[in-house]
């Protein structure tokens, strides 16, 4: 198991440049189909945390870049933590809705 995971963190690596539309496919890939747990986490992180601050875009990437570490090992291995912060503020108006929403609730 983590052989095969080796070489896809080993694949993507070689791959990180941003101009390669391959490896960003690649990694658009593996966000998209983990973003269910990794939508929990950073939900489960962030609402505590929320308030006037989910507005600013310094909390929000700082947010992301505590919440990568809290992912499980397989998917930290395969995703670079540039492209997991740069992905999470491209996707962050559905986030900070939830958010809200999950605030307003309580």
């Amino acid at each position: 198991m983590f052989g095969i995971l080796k070489n896809k963190a080993k694949e993507l690596s070689s791959s990180n440049d941003s101009n390669n539309e391959m490896g960003t496919a690649k990694i658009n890939e593996i966000i998209q189909s983990q973003w269910p747990k990794i939508e929990g986490i950073l939900l489960e992180r962030m609402i505590p945390l929320a308030g006037d601050k989910i507005n600013d875009d310094e909390f929000i990437t700082k947010a992301f870049e505590n919440t990568y570490e809290f992912l499980p090992m397989p998917i930290r291995m395969l995703l670079p933590k540039e492209k997991f912060v740069s992905y999470c503020k491209t996707h962050k108006e559905p986030l900070i809705e939830k958010i809200n929403e999950l605030n307003n609730v309580k």
